[in-house]
């Protein structure tokens, strides 16, 4: 690995990087939208929905298991590079595909699920691919801020993406959705092409001391630390966003602008949550300690209040915190791993939290149709502090394993 000293949160790379982030999550955000949307409205049928969701998560998990030894191969720039101008190409089949069979159902149906399938793939190789070129081009301090900032602008992306995709689809321009989506893709792969350029090594200056960042988890246990704890919080974000069509119903039926409200405030919550991180309003090591704890109370707290502004307060404090667990988790991603198995590691870790998400996004509904959604709260909660008390028994062990071999 290499480093750039002179390479600041603040420099070009940083906001190119932060740009192909927006850019995107822009794509990935409108493209999901447009696609589930077309899927329910050719069929009507939900649970195809459901299966379009798995094809987005279940190749990359299995894949990735298979494949992640191959994960540090490559020139990390061009790999990330590529994989953007595949993610472009799909969309772009998509809309001529749109353009040319029009309301096909079959064809349609077929041709959406295997794009889910090569994006799932597309996608998983490309955030090792990032993953990889944030720890070449970035000192660890730097890479920390530019990952949180980076989180931010992919949370407005995906706001924008999603609310333009929802503009051309009530003017019924499908394709225009996914055209748009194939630009972003296609923009971002250019900011990062020529915006994340690496120098020579030999012009590069000496490696930099390393930082607190990656000294956040010992290198052993903290990988297994960084895979198990990626669950709760990937999962509780999932969870959460499942519950808040019932939740909204259940509080304000009959008004569904309050769907709207939650929302809102829920993307809020996450877009200051890397706001709060990268200007050290929050701190790592605070997330750390006391991240899964607060989410537990919350969403216990959830299961039980009925007065609506109380409910989206509270909706934006879990999104806030949660977010905040899963950029830590991010970081650390890229933090702790050797420097030879930041690819691998990142693909392994990726396909925990796809699994993670894909079961709490089912235990939801389930609990939700079965319990209601109070009760799932309330299952949210408990599982969350579950991972609470494990989180300080595990850190414990490890201390006292330090100090006996100090």
């Amino acid at each position: 690995m290499f480093a750039m000293t002179s390479v600041r949160a603040t420099s070009a790379p940083a906001r190119w990087y932060t740009v192909f982030s927006f850019l995107s999550s822009w794509a990935e955000g409108g493209q999901a939208v447009v696609l589930l949307w077309l899927t329910y409205s050719l069929t009507s049928n939900a649970f195809l929905i459901g299966v379009m969701i798995v094809l987005g998560y279940l190749p990359a998990a299995v894949l990735g298991l298979l494949f992640r030894r191959f994960a540090d191969r490559g020139r990390a720039e061009r790999v990330a590079g590529s994989t953007n101008a595949v993610l472009s190409g799909v969309s772009l089949a998509l809309t001529v595909e749109q353009l040319l069979a029009g309301r096909a159902v079959a064809l349609a149906i077929v041709v959406i699920a295997a794009s889910q399938v090569v994006l799932s793939v597309a996608k998983m190789v490309n955030k090792a691919a990032l993953n990889r070129l944030v720890r070449d081009v970035f000192p660890p301090g730097t890479a920390k801020r530019v990952l949180e900032v980076s989180s931010s602008a992919s949370l407005i992306g995906q706001v924008v993406g999603a609310g333009l995709a929802g503009v051309f689809l009530s003017a019924n321009w499908t394709a225009a959705g996914l055209l748009v989506s194939a630009l972003a893709y296609g923009t971002g792969a250019l900011a990062l092409t020529f915006g994340l350029r690496r120098p020579a090594r030999e012009e590069m200056p000496e490696p930099p001391v390393e930082v607190k960042t990656r000294a956040a988890l010992p290198a052993g246990i903290g990988l297994v630390l960084v895979l198990v704890f990626s669950v709760p919080s990937s999962g509780a974000l999932q969870f959460l966003n499942t519950l808040l069509v019932p939740l909204a119903d259940d509080i304000a039926h009959g008004h569904p602008s309050f769907y709207a409200v939650l929302n809102v405030v829920s993307v809020a919550g996450g877009f200051l949550a890397g706001l709060a991180l990268s200007t050290r309003v929050i701190t790592t090591e605070a997330v750390l300690r006391w991240g899964l704890p607060t989410v537990a109370v919350f969403a216990a707290l959830l299961g039980f209040i009925t007065q609506p502004w109380l409910v989206a307060v509270t909706a934006f404090v879990l999104s806030l915190v949660i977010t905040c667990h899963v950029i830590c988790m991010q970081v650390l991603t890229n933090q702790v791993p050797a420097d030879s198995q930041v690819g691998q590691f990142a693909v392994l870790r990726n396909v925990v939290a796809a699994l993670a998400k894909a079961v709490f996004s089912f235990a939801a509904g389930a609990v939700v149709g079965w319990w209601g959604v109070r009760t799932a709260a309330v299952a949210l909660a408990a599982t969350t502090l579950v991972f609470a008390v494990a989180w300080f028994v595990a850190r414990g062990k490890d201390k006292g394993h330090d100090a006996a071999h100090g």
